[in-house]
């Protein structure tokens, strides 16, 4: 009975016949576990329920066991993701892989078993875990191990994805500003216990994939120091904060705003690492930005492309509406195309707007249109209802749109409270074609002052609604100086292939010789070793996106082959 006089405030042990805690003058007030109700500490029987209060109280098991841990993360997995991963196991066990390794661990979890009862305990954590696992998820990594209090995630296994270390960081950004939010709810239901911070430690590497479970647990043949790395990252981080190590710095630069920790000492590193600390994303959005600031490599293979852009650019600038599909697979160099296109047009009297749809937003309804929309109304992530109201009538006013038909659909479309659309008897589908009217009024408008372009990216994660928008701006553009771009990978199918002012692109991957001018582009020299050449056309890394670190990779691969 003695653990029955702990203060529920301070957890400090009090004498039996205490009515308040001698640490922090806290009533001393007991629980019955069976039924709850307040009973003195001191009796052997509740006044309540009459359960027994000598009972030994059943203790929680502290760690889950192993199948529970994958029960847990299985819980939370996407609809349909263990299908479609567990089908290509054949192209993943074996296969020597970069990934990106992320830990997240709780400050403090030690501590706060000590504050709060098991039962308790367990229930924060429980929601702990449930934020982490969707975090990981909503940027479509998987979580490889539960640690008792933590993760290990994964980002580019058992899922390919391209950009695998930006998901990571994105996805600890997401991590931290939901903690914060659960530690307002924690204190707002009153739960005295101190904030809960993760620590979170990132790092890119290669890895040779072993075996994939049934769910979706990846065993690995060779890791070399990539999950350790990653490990000690975590464990230099300071709480909320993320750190990743130099290789992952290197493949996010511009994407995020870091601040370099200098070199720094790790267990099992014969030499210090380079070590930085995530700050913030950059306003800097796309990856050929941030690329053509270190070097692009040359523009190879896409003249005639590029042609069939700006024929059809200039054919929009006389009043003929035009709309260019380009469909490629990942990396083989859509954006890239799209962004010599931008050059190309950049002394233009032009008005160009562009957005991506992304995998991790593909839920979202309207996103990359909402983005488009903040972007032309100069509407910050911290405006309030208030602002955005402003700044729209403001820039309707500028381009001379009717306020009262459009300002409404747009402050809906941007979840202003008290839009006005309430008001109005429609349906949900009445809704949605008042918002497309309203945003074609605005583009028709635009188009009128200068000639538009608008580009939208990735077309294979765009959502319904605004995959629905797009083919309403189809319908008006034939007569208009509206210049459209799409791309989309070869999985996506749209709907508007028989409108005669719509254009094709396929773009395939580059031939030998054209990868073969880029090798010596970027090896700097034109005596290219012919063990290099043989691998290079091998491998087939005719890929804009991945060329520069594959063909980097493969010249330290045969240097090091010719040392050995």
């Amino acid at each position: 009975m003695g653990d029955k006089m702990k203060c529920s405030e301070c957890r400090f042990e009090n004498p039996d016949d205490a009515k308040f805690c001698v640490e922090c003058a806290n009533p001393m007030e007991f629980h019955c576990p069976n039924c709850k109700a307040i009973t003195p500490a001191t009796g052997k029987f509740c006044k309540e329920c009459a359960y027994d209060l000598s009972q030994p109280k059943e203790a929680a098991s502290k760690d889950l066991s192993f199948d529970e841990k994958l029960d847990k993360i299985q819980r939370y997995l996407p609809k349909g993701l263990t299908e479609k991963i567990l089908s290509q196991r054949n192209k993943i066990e074996g296969e020597r892989k970069q990934v990106t390794v992320m830990f997240c661990d709780m400050e403090g979890f030690t501590g706060l078993s000590e504050k709060i009862d098991s039962e308790e305990l367990y229930s924060i954590m429980d929601q702990v875990y449930e934020i982490l696992i969707h975090k990981v998820h909503d940027y479509e990594g998987t979580v490889n191990e539960m640690t008792g209090d933590g993760i290990m995630a994964l980002f580019g296994a058992p899922i390919a994805l391209e950009d695998a270390p930006q998901r990571a960081i994105r996805s600890a950004y997401a991590i931290h500003r939901e903690m914060t939010r659960f530690n307002d709810k924690i204190k707002q239901e009153k739960v005295k216990i101190p904030p809960i911070n993760m620590r979170i430690g990132i790092h890119t590497g290669p890895v040779v994939v072993g075996t994939l479970g049934n769910d979706l647990r990846v065993e690995f043949k060779a890791v070399g120091d990539t999950v350790n790395l990653a490990s000690r990252m975590e464990g230099l981080a300071e709480p909320g904060t993320t750190y990743v190590s130099d290789e992952t710095f290197k493949l996010t630069e511009g994407f995020f705003r870091f601040e370099a920790l200098g070199e720094r000492e790790v267990k099992g590193k014969g030499e210090s690492v380079n070590v930085f600390r995530v700050i913030a994303p950059s306003t800097r959005r796309t990856r050929f930005d941030v690329s053509a600031e270190r070097g692009l490599t040359p523009f190879v293979g896409r003249g005639r492309e590029l042609e069939l852009l700006l024929d059809g650019f200039e054919r929009s600038k006389a009043g003929r509406g035009q709309a260019f599909s380009i469909m490629a697979e990942a990396g083989v160099g859509k954006s890239r195309l799209l962004y010599e296109f931008r050059k190309a047009v950049s002394n233009e009297d032009v008005t160009f707007q562009e957005d991506k749809c992304l995998s991790y937003s593909r839920d979202v309804t309207y996103h990359p249109v909402i983005d488009i929309v903040k972007s032309d109304f100069d509407i910050k992530e911290d405006d309030g209802d208030s602002e955005i109201r402003e700044k729209i009538k403001r820039g309707l006013n500028i381009i001379g749109v009717d306020e009262a038909s459009t300002l409404p659909y747009l402050l809906e479309l941007l979840s202003v409270k008290d839009s006005g659309v309430d008001a109005i008897s429609l349906s949900p589908d009445g809704r949605k074609d008042r918002i497309n009217q309203a945003l074609n009024r605005i583009v028709i408008k635009a188009s009128q002052i200068r000639p538009l372009i608008i580009a939208n990216e990735d077309l294979h994660w765009i959502d319904k609604s605004s995959e629905d928008r797009l083919k309403s701006l189809l319908d008006i553009i034939s007569g208009e100086r509206i210049f459209l771009i799409f791309t989309y990978r070869p999985e996506y199918v749209h709907t508007w292939g028989t409108k005669s002012y719509h254009n094709q692109i396929t773009l395939n991957r580059l031939s030998n010789s054209e990868c073969l001018a880029m090798v010596a582009y970027l090896l700097g020299t034109e005596n290219i070793d012919s063990d290099l050449e043989e691998v290079t056309a091998q491998r087939n890394l005719c890929l804009y996106y991945y060329f520069g670190l594959e063909v980097r990779q493969l010249a330290v691969e045969q240097q090091t082959q010719c040392m050995a």
